[in-house]
């Protein structure tokens, strides 16, 4: 073999190695080496830009000028394999000392004693040299007495240290095995162990997957459900942002997780979610529960399950528990990666619900440095399978060959503890915890006892732990109780105050913001973001400057929030005829036949007759005993009543466990609703229930009949099929703001018939009182809602869109004329003769009929016509000049009753009466008669004190 002798340093290259040196060498020769020629001049290059700065940096240029100080000796591989033999030179020489020796005697004493605390405490204070069969006792003894990562750490750490100890070395490799497959991981560096102990362990693990993966409560436990993945992050609500993402399992599959990052608080607790059985990791980014994690101030880290969301692979009890274990060791990058720095100062808490509580307890049992805090939300106390695999012949072969390798290493004192090694529940890992616990259940869970959580929280080796147990609780609606939010934010807070840093492994690593390698220095001004040089802190600076100086966060795209909600339908029902119980029994079937169930279902109804109220009776209590779902309340009423007296009565039956964020419909009878009309409704509800300035949705899309002639609809159904042929239209007309257009808030409902007097909610037009509280009242609105393209919504008969009179104002009202309204009918027909007469010149027309008076109107000359464009009124026959008068009544009641049960200053009355008046006498062309005004203040005056006595509206006089 050719060698080179170099001057600038002693490396010895052998021909045939050149081509392949790998990078652990100590230098990459250049390749312009050999090729110049005897004699030439050089130029002299810089030195800095071919020496190495560092042992076991690349020669970067021809180093012939100049003189390396570092040899092959230290090169990183050389380093590595002469470190290797001084261990195992090490390893031999503690094992032979008398000292060790000693002290390991010391401790088999006691145990022939079976004094065993005595002997772990004699392990713990550590006065021996930490040799490798040290370590294996002190791990025995550590998991005796619950200290189970400790113990898989100090089995690891003999065999990272001592693997080339022909005794240390086996014993560590396959006592390593046996723990982690007793906590349910996986068992890792089979290839220490002996030839014959390997094959052992093997056939162990796969016997106990085999168990688990086989069990028949496997097969009925998950319920695996498939969500999309955000692309990019989403701002849920206010202040709250969602990031989907997946990392690594053990088994090389991806599983899915959402960060919801708190940005109002960067500093506060992290919790790492495991949710249950039924849920995945996506549900915690709709509004309603990211606002509860945000009132709990923490940034939610929510993990799914294989299968779950977009993670892939199969759920099974083999293999949830160790999918958890990468998360907790990639939890510092993954920090990094969302702007939190590592270690975080803030502090974690680990929280797992139902099924959940299996995987939080045995994350907290394999890194117990790293938590905080632990909830355990409804847990399952016992193991996934109640399987201990204790008399499986596998196990029992394999703790045979151990026993034996104890022996050869003068260690059988120790064979009394195999009995400790068998797969552990979750009441015996959580013997291993020291932080703060809290443990929830409700007392009426029926899925999973509550008497499991007593077991955990007895069973936990903390003194800092405390249990609530919600009385009225189900499993599914433990959520809704707020004994449940307050437990989790006192601990939060308490986390928040504590100063301990978490730790993966036995130490803390401070992690680079930008690269998530090992840190050197932190930021100067927060002291709280490290970085791993110069370079990156300058690089993370143009972000880290918003929050570190106090400036303000970029801005994001707002989205809408979402709250609870659901909708209650208000029916109510004045039966006169065969056809109204036949109207109410149709729209009652498209009500109960929704898609998505309405929350209850309230009719109040009143019959005119006792046959008609036998047959709606039994119509509805058959009605009622054949649907659990919605709830159905029926109130019948003693006398007939307006609309609003029945809707009080209805308030009144109403259910308590009706939620306060309910809607309410006040559909009318005759009309039919779409199947998916709530389906379609609750969404825009969910979105407006956050704002409470919308007290209520109205929406205007409806179907009615096209074609005249057209059989009229039985059910929701043949209004799809009218539609399809034609014969029925989708309109989207914007008409009145009717009641049954309107979803109104309950507690706005509420609020309204709780103020208003009882004579004022028998009045007709109390309906209206209600429309101007909703649109007018200061700070609140009426939100638009627009259905998907093509829904029909409602159907409406022709009968409920016959146009109503402008003199009404939208409302409709019965006219009948009172005794004052037929007088001052007749008074203003005659004055409307005399001022015809005055105007034209011409002796009065003689008197007629009312018909006879149209068709003269209708046959004589235009120009002896009273100009009255743009208003349905008239005083041609007494008869329209009373319906005037009736209309003007209505008009100054309509603006009186605004004010029912307050008081009013009496100028402000008589200014509204006057200015109702006026425009009334505009439009029935009367405004330029000389001589009315007197009659004009005497008659809104009588009128709008007699409605203000009507409605207890308080006259108050100006005080002189």
């Amino acid at each position: 073999n050719l060698v080179w002798k170099i001057d600038i340093g002693r490396y010895l290259c052998y021909g045939d190695l050149l081509g392949t040196m790998s990078e652990d060498s100590l230098a990459i020769l250049p390749s312009s080496m050999g090729t110049e020629r005897p004699g030439s001049k050089k130029k002299k290059p810089d030195p800095k830009s071919f020496i190495p700065t560092q042992k076991g940096g690349l020669l970067t240029s021809n180093p012939n000028e100049e003189e390396c100080p570092y040899t092959f000796s230290d090169s990183p591989a050389y380093l590595r394999n002469k470190q290797a033999e001084e261990q195992a030179k090490r390893a031999a020489e503690l094992e032979g000392k008398e000292e060790t020796r000693g002290f390991l005697q010391s401790v088999e004493e006691l145990a022939k004693k079976h004094k065993w605390e005595e002997a772990f405490q004699v392990l713990e204070k550590r006065t021996a040299v930490p040799s490798g069969l040290f370590l294996v006792t002190r791990a025995v003894l550590r998991w005796k007495f619950g200290r189970y990562a400790d113990a898989v750490r100090d089995a690891e750490d003999a065999l990272a240290n001592y693997s080339s100890s022909a005794k240390a070395g086996p014993l560590a490799a396959a006592f390593s095995c046996f723990l982690r497959i007793c906590l349910g991981s996986e068992a890792r560096d089979m290839g220490s162990c002996s030839k014959d102990m390997r094959g052992l362990v093997e056939a162990w693990e796969q016997a106990e997957r085999k168990a688990l993966g086989g069990h028949a409560l496997g097969q009925g436990l998950f319920h695996p459900r498939k969500e999309e993945r955000l692309s990019e992050p989403v701002a849920v609500i206010d202040g709250m942002e969602a990031t989907d993402g997946s990392y690594v399992a053990a088994s090389g599959l991806r599983i899915g997780y959402v960060f919801l990052k708190n940005c109002k608080d960067l500093n506060a607790p992290l919790m790492v979610h495991f949710h249950g059985n039924k849920e995945t990791a996506a549900d915690y980014r709709k509004a309603a529960l990211a606002q509860k994690y945000q009132d709990l101030n923490v940034h939610l880290l929510v993990i799914d399950y294989r299968g779950y969301g977009w993670s892939a692979g199969e759920p099974s009890l083999a293999t949830f528990l160790r999918d958890a274990e990468p998360l907790a060791e990639h939890l510092p990058e993954l920090m990094v990666q969302r702007g939190l720095s590592w270690p975080y100062s803030g502090g974690l808490i680990l929280s797992g619900r139902s099924l959940g509580a299996q995987v939080a307890v045995h994350v907290v049992t394999m890194y117990p440095k790293l938590f905080r805090a632990l909830i355990l939300d409804s847990a399952v106390a016992a193991s996934a399978t109640g399987d201990r695999l204790g008399r499986a012949p596998e196990r029992a072969a394999a703790l045979a060959l151990w026993r034996k390798e104890l022996e050869k290493a003068n260690l059988d004192i120790l064979h009394p503890l195999d009995a400790e090694l068998w797969r552990l529940s979750a009441l015996e890992k959580i013997r291993a915890f020291k932080g703060q616990l809290l443990v929830l259940h409700g007392l009426a869970d029926e899925i999973v006892p509550y008497e499991g959580s007593e077991s955990l929280h007895t069973a936990a080796g903390t003194k800092d732990k405390e249990l609530v147990l919600v009385e009225e609780a189900g499993h599914n609606d433990i959520g809704r109780f707020d004994v449940y939010w307050s437990a989790q934010r006192r601990l939060a807070l308490k986390v928040q105050l504590e100063d301990s840093l978490p730790a993966v492994g036995a130490t803390v690593e401070h992690l680079c913001a930008v690269c998530a390698e090992k840190a050197a220095s932190k930021c100067g001004r927060c002291q709280r973001v490290w970085y791993c040089g110069r370079a990156h802190q300058a690089e993370h600076w143009k972000t880290h400057k918003k929050t570190c100086a106090g400036g303000p966060p970029e801005p994001k795209e707002k989205v809408i929030p979402e709250g609870d909600a659901c909708l209650v339908a208000f029916l109510t029902v004045e039966i006169n005829s065969e056809e109204d119980i036949a109207a109410l029994s149709m729209s009652l079937t498209s009500f109960v036949a929704q898609e998505e169930p309405l929350e209850a279902l309230c009719i109040s109804w009143h019959a005119s007759k006792q046959e008609l109220a036998d047959k709606a009776r039994n119509m509805l209590n058959d009605l009622k005993s054949q649907n659990s779902s919605p709830k159905v309340v029926l109130v019948e009423a003693t006398e007939a009543l307006k609309r609003f007296q029945h809707i009080k009565a209805l308030l009144s039956a109403l259910p308590q466990d009706v939620p306060l964020h309910a809607w309410v419909k006040l559909p009318e009878v005759g009309c039919l609703w779409s199947m998916k009309h709530t389906a379609s409704l609750i969404p825009a509800l969910r979105r407006a229930a956050p704002d409470q300035r919308v007290v209520a949705l109205t929406c205007q899309a409806y179907s009615t009949l096209e074609r005249a002639g057209s059989k009229l609809p039985g059910s929701a159904e043949d209004v799809g099929s009218l539609i399809q042929t034609g014969d029925a239209k989708l309109r989207q007309d914007a008409l009145e703001m009717r009641l049954d257009n309107l979803a109104v808030r309950l507690k706005t409902l509420r609020a309204f018939v709780e103020s208003t007097p009882a004579p004022v909610l028998g009045h007709q037009l109390c309906a209206h009182r209600f429309q101007c509280k909703l649109v007018s009242s200061f700070g609140k609105k009426v939100q638009a809602f627009t259905p998907p393209e093509g829904e029909w919504m409602r159907w409406l008969p022709s009968s409920k869109l016959a146009p109503v009179s402008q003199t009404c104002n939208g409302l409709d009202l019965d006219l009948s004329p009172s005794d004052a309204d037929v007088e001052g009918g007749r008074f203003l027909h005659e004055g409307f003769q005399t001022f015809q007469q005055q105007k034209l010149g011409s002796s009065p027309p003689p008197q007629e009929s009312a018909s006879t008076s149209s068709e003269t109107q209708d046959q004589g000359d235009d120009s002896t016509k009273v100009d009255q464009s743009g208003s349905d009124l008239s005083l041609r026959t007494i008869e329209e000049a009373t319906r005037a008068m009736t209309t003007l009544r209505l008009r100054l009641e309509q603006a009186v009753i605004l004010a029912a049960g307050e008081t009013m200053p009496a100028r402000e009355l008589k200014a509204m009466a006057m200015e109702q008046i006026r425009t009334f006498l505009d439009e029935v062309g009367l405004g330029e008669v000389i001589g009315l005004e007197r009659w004009a203040r005497e008659t809104a005056a009588e009128i709008s004190r007699t409605a203000a006595g009507e409605f207890q509206v308080l006259i108050t006089e100006r005080q002189k």
